[in-house]
């Protein structure tokens, strides 16, 4: 005796509308960094989670410093993605809190370009020469 299957799932399930994570956007721009300081400074995003949020930390590296490594800031996220947190470890600032792909760009922008964020960077180049 054969049995049916019901299949219970939207046909749309899978289509995601070119939907980049922030993870994804994240790592991107630690590569183009190594690219602009010609590898002095890099970047990593470490990428961790639970069952409640997933966290993302992106971490400027100095490799001729012995790869001394600065948390820079860390994303946090639910599974859908947005709104999600960004949180400045060291900067003694406020969470700031972002809705949407778009935004999350934009917040992006002014971090990199940044005063603290270009002295850091300008001081680790520095160190590394």
């Amino acid at each position: 005796m054969a049995t049916h299957q019901r299949d219970l799932w939207p046909a749309d399930i899978a289509v995601t509308a070119n939907l980049q994570t922030p993870v994804t956007i994240l790592r991107e721009q630690a590569l183009l960094l190594g690219e602009k300081t010609k590898n002095v400074v890099e970047a990593e995003v470490i990428s961790g989670g639970n069952n409640i949020e997933f966290t993302h930390s992106f971490i400027l590296v100095a490799p001729a410093l012995e790869n001394y490594k600065y948390r820079l800031f860390t994303v946090r996220h639910p599974v859908e993605l947005y709104p999600l947190w960004i949180n400045f470890d060291s900067w003694n600032e406020e969470p700031s809190e972002v809705d949407s792909e778009e935004e999350f760009v934009k917040e992006l922008k002014v971090i990199f370009a940044h005063k603290r964020t270009k002295d850091i960077i300008q001081a680790l180049i520095a160190q590394s020469q």
